[in-house]
């Protein structure tokens, strides 16, 4: 029986988490081994890994966490104060070694210089949040398998990514498997060298899996009788909800009866109430929490409809897809991709206005029906 080992951060409830589980269902478990190393084991999609997986817990970086994401000058000082005076020297050439070549691979390969390897030998083992510079250097320096391959799940031009450090490691990746054709094109585009190395592989989304959890579990639980319009994802910059809550206003000043839900939670979540406040929306916004099932919700409302700024595949909009309600995205990198069947769908450009007026034409769609 042949052996994969996945590396991920952690389970959360997550575009990435989601499509790593919904391919793994897809891997036949009497020819192959799954083995998943998660750096932070924790999330709500833990209690979906299958029984069957493998769980490692990547624990490395947890001694380096602070070296590894404070500012050079804040570690250096920390360092000296404890008078570490040699890790502090060296760190500072490292440092200025990174300003001059824009790669951080010296920085990982000195702290984990005493790191053993997993102790498995694998077949395959996949880097499956890439570019990831903790990822992407553990798989390459750290796991032992006969092919490695790189996973990319989002736009790199809208990313600061290590392009040295990701020029250094992803030359050992067998594939680099991105999962649009626009992500891919952005990609070798950065990265020429590696071009001859990548290829789209599409998220996997099981509709007869959907819809059979889209008849089970809460669906919207107030009286609310206008039109429902429902966002999933994270909340973050990136995921773009500050953008729909603008929109909200303009499309409320137009004199229709909406409401917006939005499933997910982040660390801009606090911003997103406040904006609510600002803008005297509250009685129209809905933050509906994490949810692991959100497709009864998105069986039941209106319009669906993705705000985005950017993304590689967006496993949330494919979703949307099974279910025959209206969809309105923004127009990010793989939008066109995915909804090119889709004639009735709305793309609308990265602003408040532009989505504003995409609702709204479909809202008079939907009274004139």
């Amino acid at each position: 029986m042949k052996r994969i080992f996945f590396l991920l951060h952690s389970m959360n409830v997550g575009g990435v988490e989601k499509a790593f589980l919904n391919l793994i269902t897809e891997i036949p478990s009497d020819k192959y081994e799954i083995h998943l190393g998660l750096i932070k084991p924790k999330g709500g999609f833990m209690e979906f890994i299958p029984k069957g997986v493998k769980v490692y817990h990547i624990n490395c970086y947890n001694r380096y966490w602070n070296i590894i994401n404070d500012s050079p000058k804040k570690t250096i000082a920390n360092l000296l104060k404890k008078r570490c005076y040699l890790s502090a020297i060296i760190l500072f050439f490292i440092y200025i070694f990174y300003k001059l070549t824009n790669n951080f691979y010296w920085l990982y390969k000195y702290i984990l210089r005493n790191e053993p390897k997993l102790h498995l030998k694998f077949d395959v083992a996949i880097a499956f949040a890439g570019p990831s510079q903790m990822i992407d250097y553990y798989i390459c320096e750290k796991v032992d398998a006969t092919k490695k391959y790189g996973w990319i799940h989002f736009d790199v031009s809208k990313f600061g990514i290590d392009k040295g450090m990701t020029n250094k490691l992803y030359k050992h990746y067998s594939k680099i498997f991105i999962v649009s054709e626009n992500a891919k094109n952005k990609f070798d585009s950065i990265f020429p060298k590696l071009k001859n190395k990548t290829q789209v592989f599409h998220n996997i989304v099981s509709e007869k899996n959907i819809k059979e959890l889209s008849s089970v579990g809460e669906s919207f639980t107030d009286s609310f009788s206008g039109i429902r319009i429902l966002t999933v994802g994270r909340i973050s910059h990136e995921k773009g909800q500050d953008i729909a809550l603008k929109s909200l206003r303009l499309i409320l000043d137009k004199g229709h009866n909406v409401k917006w839900y939005f499933v997910g939670d982040g660390k801009f979540k606090d911003y997103c109430i406040e904006l609510t406040k600002e803008l005297g929306i509250e009685q129209n916004v809905v933050f509906l929490g994490t949810k692991t099932n959100p497709y009864t919700c998105m069986r039941d409302c209106d319009i669906y409809v993705q705000t985005s700024r950017q993304e590689g595949f967006c496993i949330t909009l494919a979703e949307a897809l099974c279910f025959d309600n209206p969809i309105v995205s923004t127009n990010f990198i793989s939008a066109s991709e995915l909804l090119k069947e889709r004639s009735e769908s709305v793309i609308v450009d990265v602003s408040s206005e532009g989505l504003s007026k995409g609702i709204i034409n479909v809202i008079n769609n939907l009274k004139h029906n």
